[in-house]
């Protein structure tokens, strides 16, 4: 049986049950729970279809010209816990978990997952040690230490989240690959200050990329406060990122509700700033920041939350010298909701990666009711410098893009959503496109955890 069709039945099989079942909620499956040893199985499912009109702003996909693209994607995701906890040793830990993907129809509308892909491949396979009370004049598990496939993220993403790339083994868009291939992360919790200290390693869908560092954070009822350093030791040569090879970056960044201690705490602020430098292949010299502030009129029919944030990511001004400003997107991801850190369904999946661009973005979230979020978002695309992947453009202008969404929580195991955005291109996307038409795209997909 094709790959496709396994994830499809799998997919409608689980979501029949979520829709069957909507009062039952469980987070995952008890295989063993005896004299502190557990073992359990959490399995998730997703399914998503999708149409873009106009493909490249109505030039046509690169690939093959298509300008009207659909296709679907899928996973199944069966993961494995296992603990023992001793009474005087702290707690024993380890994961392990492969995941189904597919992408049948056209292929994505980026050419990243084209001619129905589909794989079966590992997502986790780690070991750990939780302290326990073992050393409670620290506090309960202050000390973490674990090694191995496994899932790694500082702060909301900015940087450090997503360590996997999908398109190839399909299912580019619901991306359910987040592990980094080989990891070892020690994490001291003595509240309120936290660390991590790391050593990363993605797959050669990014060059072999290997780095390590430490964040350090200051967390309490009012938000975060963080910094980190990291080190790139290593990536392939000729490969896209081969510029990490000998990078430094160093960030800080700030988030939470300052003023809830007199009562404001319906203001929420977030910001971020890495500067990138160094480098053993090119003299890297760039930087890329956020800030954002949203409001939650709490009292208000539908509870709506308006929030505007600008993020800047620096170009390279001459491609062809051997100084590399373009600010290095490194490996950020889907955190905080919509427009963190992928920015426009259109643009931020397809054209622009966090690098040589400015976004002005506003959004709109509403709660009809408890389980259902809509809202509305609007983009404004620039170019710091103007040119595109070194293909040079008369004007920063890219694009401008409103995305509208919706997004319903059945019960606390299904979550669906369908989103349509419309992007209008600016003269740089007309230039490197050669495309001139508006670009839609609808989305709807569905997620099942069990």
């Amino acid at each position: 049986m094709r790959i496709e069709k396994l994830v499809s039945l799998a997919i409608i099989a689980v979501v029949a049950i979520g829709i069957l079942s909507p009062s039952q909620s469980q987070a995952a499956i008890s295989l063993w729970d005896q004299g502190g040893a557990k073992a359990g199985l959490t399995l998730e499912a997703g399914a998503g279809l999708f149409f873009n009109d106009n493909a490249n702003f109505g030039a046509g996909r690169f690939s093959d010209g298509e300008k009207s693209v659909q296709w679907q994607e899928g996973y199944f995701k069966p993961i494995l816990d296992l603990s023992y906890t001793a009474a005087q040793a702290g707690t024993f830990y380890g994961g392990l978990s492969f995941v189904a993907t597919a992408t049948t129809g056209d292929g994505d509308a980026g050419d990243f997952s084209n001619d129905d892909p589909e794989e079966i491949d590992s997502e986790l396979g780690y070991i750990g040690w939780k302290s326990g009370q073992l050393l409670s004049f620290l506090g309960e598990d202050a000390v973490d230490i674990s090694i191995g496939e496994q899932e790694f993220a500082i702060g909301d993403g900015f940087l450090i989240m997503d360590g996997a790339f999908d398109g190839e083994d399909g299912a580019y868009w619901l991306a359910p690959h987040r592990s980094f291939d080989k990891t070892a992360i020690l994490r001291l919790n003595t509240a309120p200050v936290r660390a991590d200290v790391f050593y990363l390693k993605a797959d050669d869908d990014y060059d072999n990329t290997e780095l390590h560092g430490f964040n350090l954070e200051y967390v309490d009822e009012l938000g975060t406060l963080g910094a980190s350093w990291m080190a790139v030791t290593d990536s392939d040569r000729g490969g896209f990122y081969e510029n990490r090879k000998g990078m430094k970056v160093l960030s800080v960044r700030a988030q939470g509700t300052p003023l809830a201690n007199i009562g404001q705490e319906e203001l929420f602020l977030s910001f971020e700033y890495a500067r990138q430098s160094q480098g053993d292949r090119l003299d890297v010299d760039a930087e890329g920041w956020y800030g954002e502030a949203g409001y939650t009129f709490s009292q208000s029919t539908w509870t709506p939350t308006l929030s505007y944030r600008y993020a800047f990511f620096s170009g390279d001004k001459d491609p062809s010298d051997d100084q590399y400003e373009s600010f290095d997107p490194m490996f950020y991801g889907f955190s905080r909701g919509w427009g963190t850190h992928f920015m426009g369904e259109i643009t931020g999946e397809y054209f622009l990666f966090n690098s040589n661009e400015k976004v002005h973005m506003v959004h709109l979230n509403l709660l009809p009711g408890e389980k259902l979020s809509i809202g509305a978002l609007y983009y404004d695309f620039r170019l710091d410098r103007s040119n595109l992947f070194g293909v040079p453009v008369s004007d920063d202008k890219f694009a401008d893009e409103v995305n509208l969404y919706a997004d319903y929580a059945l019960n606390d195991n299904l979550y669906i959503s369908a989103v349509f955005a419309w992007a209008t291109p600016g003269t740089a996307a007309k230039e490197y496109t050669g495309g001139n038409d508006d670009s839609m795209l609808f989305q709807v997909y569905a997620v099942l955890t069990f």
